[in-house]
């Protein structure tokens, strides 16, 4: 097994040598105590990085544990971050996983097999988590929301006036600050005459705002966007027509 074999030599032989190295810094540089430790992090055979500190690896062996199956070790990458809706959390690890393991076509039926889904999931599924402060110092008297104002501020404050402006404050609470929320994108045009819309858990089926949702963007920003940070790094491509488009690879078979 090579990957007990590279376990074994890190602790016997590369760990005990540059432990032994330590030591003998912290004697010449007559140290009070030697606290300097080496010990391996990862064995993979795999791994891609995109930039500092922003990698996968395919780990079998961490820390001196050994995998039974190999398991993806992410670091700066959209499917770890909470900022990222949770749907698209998964299938992007799941998409991590066919780059590893796949092909660039099997990646590619995998995105447009998710897009279908997509489609037809509920704007609370695919909103993008956030959380709202400053809601009174972009909010203006003679207005909705100042000029400069965040994406997801912007669409609580615009969220709250449909609430009084429709008379629905009595059915749903306004959003306040320091909450947590979640925000679409809108396709124009629309009857809130902006390109966001911000809500807390479910959006007032009374405002009817999925009628509106641009789901094709916020698939953009939200799922093939980060993926283009690591199929960039491996001159792999998106399929950005989600095989509405045939090439002339598929024409020749």
């Amino acid at each position: 097994d090579p990957v007990k074999f590279l376990d074994t030599i890190c602790r016997e032989k590369f760990e005990t040598f540059i432990n032994q190295k330590y030591q003998e810094l912290a004697d010449y540089t007559n140290a009070y105590e030697q606290k300097m430790v080496m010990s391996r992090e990862v064995i993979a055979d795999k791994g891609i990085w995109t930039a500092k500190k922003r990698y996968i690896l395919n780990v079998h062996n961490s820390e001196g544990v050994q995998y039974a199956e190999p398991k993806l070790k992410m670091m700066g990458i959209e499917s770890v971050k909470s900022s990222t809706p949770q749907v698209c959390r998964d299938k992007i690890k799941d998409a991590l996983q066919l780059i590893i393991d796949g092909t660039e076509k099997d990646l590619n039926t995998f995105i447009q097999d998710f897009r279908k889904e997509w489609l037809d999931l509920k704007p609370n599924m695919i909103a993008f988590p956030r959380s709202c402060n400053g809601l009174r110092k972009w909010g203006t008297t003679n207005g909705i929301f100042k000029k400069g104002c965040p994406m997801h501020v912007k669409g609580a404050l615009l969220y709250n006036y449909q609430l009084k402006d429709k008379r629905l404050d009595k059915k749903y609470p306004e959003i306040m600050e320091g909450e947590k929320v979640k925000f679409v994108y809108l396709k124009s045009p629309n009857p809130f005459q902006t390109n966001v819309f911000t809500f807390l858990t479910e959006c007032p089926k009374e405002l009817e705002v999925q009628k509106y949702v641009d789901y094709e963007k916020q698939f953009e920003k939200s799922y093939v966007e980060p993926l283009k940070f690591i199929t960039n790094s491996i001159g792999w491509q998106i399929d950005e027509s989600y095989g509405t488009q045939t090439t002339l690879l598929d024409f020749f078979g």
